[in-house]
């Protein structure tokens, strides 16, 4: 027969493991939410490297097609001074400044849909990357016709203006050239965007 120690110390034994089972399923509870949260954090960090590449191959695409825009530019029916003094939609070309949003990149190309509407030839893709450039060519110019210094950003060139050196910039020989400025839009998989500009004057 049991006397009343052996009783409660087992009843207390009792209570004691219903606390350890107690502990130990809260401590699980915490380790599984611990698990989950490293594991969508591990998902996420992945998720970000991805999209880092994406965006910095799309970069890459982008500045690849410089000198082609280029090309384009100075070899085809732009080539001549006085072709470039209006507008040649067929070339992606404004000799116009265009009207552009609060970072300087062009209305024209912020809509995709408008853009391809209005150049529906000239976009530059590559299906194995799936990447397409759309680029849009400026003149620095309020308005169209003949380049002159009062309504265009022309490069420091002509005769110097009488500066002593070392006061102010000398300008180089030559004439006044046109700056000209490429606005590129480079769309790649995951609809990852880059925006970049050059200028240039030739």
């Amino acid at each position: 027969m049991m006397t009343n120690l052996q009783k409660n110390n087992l009843s207390r034994a009792k209570k004691q493991s219903g606390v350890v089972l107690f502990i130990t399923l809260v401590a699980l509870v915490i380790m599984l939410i611990a698990s989950v949260a490293l594991i969508r954090s591990t998902d996420t960090n992945l998720l970000i490297a991805g999209s880092l590449a994406y965006k910095r191959d799309v970069v890459n695409q982008a500045e690849r097609s410089l000198p082609v825009i280029r090309a384009r530019f100075e070899a085809g029916a732009l080539s001549s001074s006085a072709a470039k003094e209006t507008d040649s939609l067929a070339n992606n070309y404004y000799a116009t400044i265009q009207a552009s949003n609060a970072k300087g990149i062009p209305n024209i190309l912020l809509d995709t849909d408008g853009f391809d509407t209005t150049f529906p030839n000239n976009n530059i893709t590559n299906a194995a990357a799936g990447i397409t450039i759309r680029y849009v060519i400026d003149r620095m110019c309020l308005a169209t016709g003949a380049v002159s210094t009062g309504k265009c950003t022309v490069s420091k060139a002509g005769t110097d203006d009488g500066c002593n050196v070392g006061t102010c910039e000398t300008k180089l020989p030559g004439p006044d050239m046109p700056v000209y400025r490429i606005s590129i839009r480079a769309t790649g998989p995951k609809n990852t965007e880059s925006f970049i500009q050059s200028t240039f004057t030739i």
